[in-house]
């Protein structure tokens, strides 16, 4: 048992951490998935709170994990871990039963998870706590307790640091497609040759008050006894999926203008306000300021929503911009910036660099950029 418990102890002490930093570099796409999980249980009184929760959730894993491989606090750090995975455990659980979240989110999006991986890792992770649990007597400081203390506040106040900076000026290391350096055009592309979805055609009959499903080659010789009620594709097998597949530009008359955007190898400054309504206030003189500069010079500015554009064209006269604003779905905007609002420096349609809602950049930033 005393072995069991210090391995235990290592591996779930390391992988929270682990954890706990990967979730903490990009806060606001955790709070995103959380967002998920209220609607599903619904429980919409808890929106308001996503990212406050999602912030302590990282805090709690990376100074838990800490607290482990220090060897201090036990009794109370593995009931509290003990709790937490139990809620993770049945969580995973519903979603690998029902599939309603695809992604748990655990590893951010530095590692996608399916549901069912998820839920045999909270699995393995809770029967290394039970571990844990039963075994505490055997844990031991590694170091005096005084200096563990230190060590235990300096994790503390590292991680509320690290949490808030990724926050507040964007992920350390970013996962997204839409990462400085990428190409967004290339990566909506498929290639040839690329294996594509096969579908099967299912029709769906009735009979006797029951509801039979037939694949087309697997009908039944006595089909003329049956009623047809509808027929439906299944995806058999899925085919090459792009890494950006929803980047889609419309205009106020619902006209698609994608492969405008991609028109051209110049600069061009994009404007990410995923919800206007939602977005930080006080920054309208700042981006009115920027944007004046950045289309005085010639060069393409686009402004992003997925708010209403009558809504968003009355926001955008009231504070005298000098654009228009278009649609596109908040699924692309949230991952383009993990920002409300954002802005993304492209030459051609490549990314040269991003900002969040803190630190905009100015025209002279911009200027030296191209330089």
């Amino acid at each position: 048992m005393k072995w069991l418990t210090q391995i235990s102890r290592i591996l779930v002490g390391v992988l929270f951490i682990i954890s706990g930093l990967i979730k903490a570099n990009d806060t606001l796409g955790f709070s995103y998935k959380l967002l998920e999980y209220f609607e599903i249980f619904n429980t919409p009184f808890l929106n308001p709170y996503a990212v406050t929760i999602s912030m302590l959730v990282c805090i709690f894993e990376i100074v838990s994990g800490v607290a482990l491989l220090l060897g201090i606090y036990n009794t109370l750090n593995a009931w509290l871990l003990l709790l937490l995975i139990i809620f993770f455990t049945l969580l995973t659980g519903y979603s690998a039963i029902t599939h309603k979240v695809t992604d748990c989110g655990c590893f951010g999006d530095a590692l996608k998870l399916t549901p069912f991986t998820s839920f045999m890792k909270d699995v393995v992770l809770l029967i290394l706590i039970i571990f844990i649990f039963l075994g505490t007597t055997y844990i031991k400081p590694i170091v005096s307790l005084p200096i563990a203390n230190i060590a235990l506040s300096v994790s503390f106040l590292v991680s509320v640091a690290f949490t808030l900076y990724t926050y507040l000026f964007l992920p350390v290391k970013d996962f997204l497609p839409y990462k400085i350096g990428n190409n967004i055009q290339e990566l909506t592309l498929v290639p040839e040759g690329a294996p594509k979805d096969i579908v099967e055609m299912v029709f769906i009959y009735e009979k006797n008050g029951q509801t039979f499903e037939f694949a087309a080659d697997k009908l039944p010789e006595d089909l003329d006894a049956y009623n047809f009620i509808d027929r439906k594709d299944v995806i058999i097998q899925k085919g090459f999926v792009p890494p950006i597949h929803d980047f889609k530009i419309y205009n106020e008359a619902s006209l698609e203008l994608t492969d405008s955007f991609f028109t051209g190898n110049s600069y061009k400054l994009l404007l990410v306000q995923t919800k206007i309504e939602k977005s930080r206030a006080g920054l309208e003189t700042k981006i009115a300021q920027l944007s004046n500069d950045w289309i005085s010079s010639g060069k393409p500015f686009w402004a992003l929503t997925s708010s209403n554009l009558v809504d968003a064209g009355k926001y955008a006269h009231d504070n005298k911009f000098p654009f228009v604003y278009h649609n596109m779905d908040d699924i692309p905007l949230k991952s383009m910036v993990r920002s409300n609002p954002g802005m993304l420096l492209l030459k051609g349609n490549t990314v040269v660099k991003k900002w969040g809602a803190y630190n905009l950049p100015s025209w002279e930033t911009l200027q030296k950029l191209m330089q």
